[in-house]
């Protein structure tokens, strides 16, 4: 566990030492053209900034789970599975991320780590902690600060497991989905609910509260 630790630490360090460097390189070319045209340069800088790094972050994220893929799964906390998942969470890139909430782009950022997110679907602030296990169907919503979590550990045990959300759903403002959950077409789960490992919300039904029932 300590040797993967100080993998894991590793990989961030390096991989944010690289982001830093790409930075470096876009900010000395914008010096050598600032003279040419001083005010294109320095849009194009910002913006060309913008899209390198959230690129490059959501990619370093799609190689980690490329390398060892999260799967559904039932393990101890100390087995090797748990800490390649460990890892993805602590790579994660949702504070980047969060630059594009509400905007087209954050579906295509959630498509390079590899969420299956549908058409037209507006992310207002949403943090999915399993990219791969997740799949969000069209025209759905997800709102501020509402979480997808793949897993969760109970007595020393993790247990991680697929959710798919679908079609023309509604997940409210500071909502919680835990594992296992399957979300009828057309359902909502209202504001700050916690819906339950393993529920099935049938479609354009409406479910609130801690734990989350039909309301």
């Amino acid at each position: 566990k300590n040797r993967c630790d100080l993998q894991t630490i590793g990989v961030f360090l390096f991989t944010r030492w690289v982001g830093v460097f790409l930075f470096a390189l876009l900010y000395l070319a914008a010096l050598e053209l600032y003279d040419v045209l001083p005010h294109g340069v320095t849009a194009g800088f910002f913006g060309l900034s913008v899209v390198v790094t959230a690129v490059y972050l959501t990619g370093v994220q799609r190689c980690i789970i490329a390398l060892r893929p999260v799967r559904p799964t039932i393990c101890s906390i100390y087995h090797p599975d748990f800490w390649s998942a460990e890892r993805i969470w602590k790579v994660h890139p949702i504070h980047y991320l969060h630059t594009f909430d509400g905007t087209p782009f954050k579906n295509l950022l959630w498509r390079l780590m590899g969420v299956r997110v549908g058409r037209r679907v507006f992310d207002d602030g949403a943090h999915i902690s399993e990219p791969t296990l997740t799949a969000i169907g069209d025209e759905s919503v997800l709102n501020y600060r509402s979480k997808i979590q793949c897993h969760s550990q109970e007595d020393g045990t993790f247990k991680c497991d697929r959710t798919a959300v679908g079609a023309g759903c509604t997940i409210g403002v500071g909502a919680f989905v835990l594992y296992g959950v399957t979300m009828g077409d057309g359902s909502v789960l209202a504001a700050d609910s916690f819906l339950m490992k393993g529920e099935y919300v049938p479609a354009h039904a409406r479910w609130g509260g801690n734990p989350a029932r039909e309301m």
